[in-house]
């Protein structure tokens, strides 16, 4: 399986600013959980962070690359937003990322998808 805890799975580059660059593994709900997901090699992906917050985040904050690769891929294989949401913030978790950090991006995160569902926003109605 690949390891997040180091930085050699990514590179910057790509069209979104961010290529994964060897074949990586999530185990979805706990470790060993029998239900793996395989980021493949070649996987482009990126950290967006709202021009509001990025004085407490910054987009390449290598502790939240794992959790953009795996939302995005989440979101792009066709899963629900919510569920890649809660894969975000486990991610997030897994690396030791700040845990008020963690709660406060994911927190925004759900809190702008209510949002956009409570106007009718077509992105958001998908979870």
């Amino acid at each position: 399986m690949g390891d997040f805890h180091d930085d050699n799975w990514y590179e910057k580059g790509g069209r979104r600013g961010y290529i994964s660059v060897r074949d990586l593994d999530w185990c979805i709900g706990r470790k060993d959980s029998g239900w793996v997901l395989t980021i493949p090699a070649g996987t482009e992906f990126e950290s967006s962070v709202p021009v509001l917050l990025r004085w407490v985040f910054l987009p390449d904050d290598p502790r939240f690359l794992k959790s953009a690769l795996i939302h995005d891929y989440l979101i792009e294989s066709g899963y629900r937003r919510a569920f890649a949401d809660s894969q975000w913030f486990e991610a997030a978790l897994s690396v030791h990322a700040p845990v008020l950090r963690t709660w406060v991006a994911y927190s925004g995160m759900r809190f702008r998808r209510f949002v956009q569902w409570v106007f009718g926003t077509s992105s958001a109605n998908r979870g």
